[in-house]
């Protein structure tokens, strides 16, 4: 009979090609592997004591002559081992992983394999000795078979030699040190384990042994925590802290890493979730947890690389299973981590209340442990707060909805009436204090700014006036010409400071001359601030229309030019005003004429020349400002304000609304 026969070169060109270190050390690790089976199989029980395995390793950072050797005391070659060995995709090692394609990875990595391995027989003893070849048949070559003393032990010895430039050329290690570190994690299940051999690994100058290495860099341990699941079934799940020397070569410092049949086949890194770098009193210790169960072992690929299921399977064990156990072993570090989070969700609900749905231990449930990063915080918060939101919306709509439908009997719907107008309610003061906060912030900050600008003696006034109308208002812009200037929004400016009617003045001049607001003006003069627009809260009709002009001066500034008289300023600049014709940025034209109404302020402190100038003025109702009224060349008033009495009559009339807001009046940088 004619049988199919096997193309062992199509088949090894279309095995996957390594893309990193632990996919091209995957060859090496199954000799590894083959060589802890063989000794496990040979001394049982007794394995950790009598199994011995040894690996040595040449590399370099050109990685032109690279080989290494794996030797062990196990069963060898025998017959059964043999036939194994012989036949591609075998059913030998089936129970514990084995998939039968090791010897096929060893041909598509090496150049070059050469082995020879002593075992018994019914005879006596034989060592058996041939290279291994990538060719299409007899890939056996120069094999001999000569019979040895009853004094020789049953060994297995192989060496490869040459990297195939296919993928593993270019991603195997060139650095011993990273040679060990993928080793100890690749096989760490196996080094803590209780049937793990003597492993003695020589890479370069350096000898280390397993699995006492790992038990230099373990600390503490909880091994073996039964996980029953309904979707995975029985997971078995190790806790370890490791110096932090485990993750030295890995990209992270916590790891998970998911087994199958002893083999670490996907390590996943659980930085994010934890939120820790390295933790412990010497800040130098990291957390590895080994994942292994009956589930990982029947949906590994062929390989042994990978996981036949999406990533995302990987983060759902994580979370669902494996998370409050891990948070139970780092209880102390999270919790240490836990309180820095706390202040972190403390300034943030102090700077935006609208997310502060909660107390601070309510809001941390819904964020990650660990979470420490401002903007991701927000997020989280802000997101549970739309959901809320949107199922208070959802109540309410189904009250009303009941209501109008005549379901309602007023017993029924008294508490779920109550409920929908407390959340509507608490929805609103949230709302009012995210609002509050910015101008409590601005208060503040011009507090501190008037600080600053008043210890600063030297001459440069229009610097400082420039720095303060700023704050208040952007300088250079111009949103009162024909339509083609920037127009910026209410929330561009604050100059609510000034007079709450003005919070939502839309269209303005700020710092702008003259000439640039209408052909008909010719001056290089400008105004601090012009507003001739329809302002809420000035009862603004078509006629007669009403101008809002403000002039800055440097705060704690007493000396003054005698041309620099602020109301010989002012009454200036209503007259070149009166003179132009203007139109906004709707291209509605703007009636200034002697029917005009005029509200002047002039923001300075009123010392030196400008009390001098000012002392006839009336006083304001409070005395610490003046007023003065024209008797003829317009309509309106000139009022000068203190800084200190702008800042203080800004911070009463928000008062009730901080107290409402349940905000302290406290500035923000006070040190006390």
């Amino acid at each position: 009979m004619t049988s199919l026969r096997p193309n062992i070169v199509k088949r090894i060109e279309r095995l996957p090609k390594p893309k990193n270190v632990t996919a091209a050390m995957q060859p090496l690790f199954e000799a590894i592997s083959n060589a802890i089976h063989s000794v496990q199989n040979r001394f049982g029980e007794t394995v950790s004591q009598q199994g011995q395995i040894h690996v040595t390793v040449n590399t370099n950072r050109n990685k032109d002559k690279v080989w290494a050797t794996v030797e062990d005391n196990g069963l060898g070659l025998d017959e059964k081992n043999w036939d194994a060995f012989t036949e591609t995709d075998t059913d030998n090692k089936i129970s514990i992983g084995g998939k039968g394609v090791g010897r096929l990875l060893w041909l598509d990595c090496f150049q070059k394999i050469s082995v020879v391995s002593t075992f018994k027989t019914k005879d006596g003893m034989e060592t058996r000795s041939f290279d291994f070849m990538l060719k299409r048949n007899d890939q056996i070559q120069n094999e001999k078979i000569e019979a040895v003393g009853s004094t020789q032990s049953p060994s297995f010895f192989v060496r490869f030699d040459g990297l195939r430039d296919n993928g593993y050329l270019s991603n195997f290690p060139g650095r011993d040190s990273f040679v060990f570190q993928h080793l100890t994690s690749h096989f760490l299940p196996t080094f803590i384990g209780k049937k793990c051999p003597q492993i003695s690994v020589y890479v370069g100058d350096e000898t280390r042994h397993y699995p006492a290495e790992i038990d230099n860099i373990v600390h503490r341990k909880q091994a073996d925590i039964q996980l029953e699941t309904e979707e995975y079934g029985l997971l078995l799940l190790t806790l370890m802290e490791c110096d932090k020397v485990a993750s030295a070569d890995l990209k992270g410092h916590h790891f998970v890493h998911f087994i199958a049949h002893d083999r670490t086949v996907q390590s996943q890194s659980i930085d994010g979730k934890l939120g820790l770098k390295y933790f412990g009193s010497d800040n130098d210790r990291v957390f590895h947890a080994i994942l292994t169960g009956e589930y990982l072992d029947t949906n590994v690929n062929q390989e042994r690389t990978a996981f036949m299921f999406e990533d995302v399977v990987l983060d759902r064990i994580i979370n669902d299973v494996c998370s409050s156990h891990i948070e139970e072993f780092l209880k102390e570090p999270l919790e240490k981590l836990g309180g820095e989070q706390r202040e972190k969700i403390e300034q943030i609900t102090e700077s935006y209340p609208s997310v502060a749905f909660g107390n601070t231990e309510e809001l941390q449930t819904k964020i990650p442990s660990g979470e420490l990063k401002e903007d991701a915080i927000y997020g989280h918060l802000a997101r549970e707060r739309f959901r809320r939101d949107q199922r208070q919306a959802d109540k309410i709509k189904s009250v009303l909805s009941r209501l109008r439908g005549g379901e309602a009997d007023a017993a029924s719907f008294a508490d779920a009436i109550s409920e929908a107008g407390s959340a509507i309610e608490d929805a609103e003061q949230r709302s009012l204090a995210e609002y509050i906060v910015r101008r409590k912030v601005v208060l503040d900050f011009i507090e501190i700014l008037l600080e600053k600008v008043r210890d600063d003696t030297r001459d440069s006034s229009y610097q400082r006036e420039d720095i303060l109308h700023s704050f208040i208002c952007p300088l250079r812009i111009n949103t009162i010409e024909d339509g083609t200037k920037k127009v910026e929004s209410a929330s561009s400016h604050d100059l609510w400071i000034i007079d709450e009617r003005l919070t939502f003045a839309q269209y303005f001049s700020s710092d702008v001359e003259f000439s640039a607001l209408s052909q008909a003006i010719e001056s290089d003069e400008r105004p601090d601030v012009l507003i001739f627009d329809y302002v809420h809260g000035l009862r603004q009709t078509e006629e007669p229309s009403k101008v809002l002009l403000v002039e800055f001066k440097r705060p704690g500034r007493s000396n003054y030019a005698d041309n620099e008289n602020p109301q010989s300023q002012v009454e200036r600049y209503v007259r070149r005003l009166q003179e132009g014709k203007l139109s906004d940025v709707k291209g509605r034209p703007i009636k200034l004429d002697d029917r005009t109404i005029f509200h002047c302020f002039i923001v300075a402190d009123i010392v030196g020349k400008i009390d001098e100038w000012t002392y006839t003025w009336q006083r304001t109702a409070d005395g610490r400002g003046r007023l003065y009224q024209p008797q003829s060349g317009f309509q309106g008033s000139i009022e000068l304000i203190g800084w200190d009495a702008l800042l203080g009559d800004a911070r009463a009339r928000n008062q009730a609304f901080f107290d409402r807001a349940g905000i302290s009046g406290k500035s923000y940088f006070s040190l006390d």
